[in-house]
């Protein structure tokens, strides 16, 4: 049972999430609560976590919105389609011919155990994932060689990293950027929390 004031927390998050697309961060709650610490907005955001309203996550905002809290907003896009209007060529050029069928980015990223982080920075630009593009995550703990994963480092700092085993059992996590060295850690420092499976981006 949610306390006043923490269903106008859950409230707020909803609205903000229906209004932008993603989940808000700390400081855009306490800025739309009127709220001036930013401390007080990570305790109700806790407390929406361990009430079940919210679940943990890694990244910024360290929560993300449950698709049962997501249903359950009136405001919520549930639906995005979009028509799918033919095919384009990337290389030899094609016949553009439209279609009749739809595309709902929501098919394309959504599903169970799956959310969505915020880029920041640009060790992985070499394979065009830039700061501020949002990558789609399954959560999971385990990972292949090569896989680009969430991985929570010394359980202080998540970052997105391609995850090589070397075999003295080290973990090697590789950026994808000429300019960056990889970084190698003992096999119990790196915790896996996901792997990323999409990526969108706004122009």
């Amino acid at each position: 049972m949610l306390t006043r004031r923490q269903q106008q927390m859950m409230d707020i998050i909803q609205s903000l999430y229906a209004r932008n697309g993603y989940a808000p961060t700390l400081d855009e709650i306490a800025q739309a609560g009127g709220i001036s610490t930013r401390s007080t907005v990570h305790q109700h955001v806790q407390a929406l976590i361990r009430e079940g309203r919210l679940q943990a996550t890694a990244g910024k905002r360290a929560y993300r919105m449950p698709e049962t809290a997501v249903a359950r907003h009136p405001q919520m896009p549930l639906s995005l389609g979009l028509p799918l209007a033919g095919r384009i060529a990337a290389g030899k050029p094609i016949e553009a011919i439209a279609g009749k069928d739809e595309i709902n980015p929501s098919d394309l990223f959504s599903g169970n155990g799956r959310y969505v982080l915020e880029v920041r920075g640009e060790s992985m630009i070499d394979i065009g994932i830039m700061d501020g593009d949002f990558v789609v995550i399954q959560q999971q703990e385990n990972a292949r060689d090569g896989d680009i994963v969430v991985a929570l480092v010394e359980r202080e700092e998540a970052t997105l990293k391609r995850l090589y085993r070397q075999p003295d059992g080290q973990i090697e996590l590789r950026p994808e950027n000429s300019q960056m060295q990889p970084m190698v850690y003992p096999a119990e420092s790196v915790q896996v929390q996901g792997k990323m499976v999409g990526l969108f981006r706004s122009y």
